[in-house]
């Protein structure tokens, strides 16, 4: 993960819309997804993919209601290699962060890691 997409996620920090645990586990969760997938996440290529990750986890730590993806696309995504493949990262998050990610949310976490791969 390069110094701008930590840099954005101490500004959520330092904002108040994440907290730390979910900036250190969005940094793990990176570090393990770069690993496995040869990627570098930047600005570029991952912001999205970060940004999503760092609200929606700050949502369901909260138990704030999280917006359904739409069926058609959940479809879409569930047929790329990678979503039978995130599983493994979803379990390190909830158990670092003692949640539950809703399947909608998998899914659009899903979708944006299948970008973060199809473009590397």
């Amino acid at each position: 993960m390069d110094a701008s997409l930590k840099e954005r996620l101490n500004i959520l920090k330092e904002a108040g819309e994440i907290d730390g645990d979910i900036m250190e586990v969005i940094i793990s969760f990176a570090e393990s997804f770069e690993k496995k997938y040869e990627v570098i996440m930047t600005e570029a290529n991952a912001s999205m993919l970060i940004t999503h990750m760092a609200m929606a986890l700050a949502r369901i730590k909260k138990g704030e209601k999280v917006s359904s993806m739409d069926q058609i696309a959940l479809e879409e995504v569930k047929s790329h290699p990678i979503y039978k493949e995130m599983p493994k990262f979803y379990k390190m998050i909830e158990d670092r962060l003692l949640i539950e990610i809703p399947e909608s949310e998998k899914g659009f976490i899903a979708l944006h890691a299948a970008s973060l791969i199809e473009n590397k």
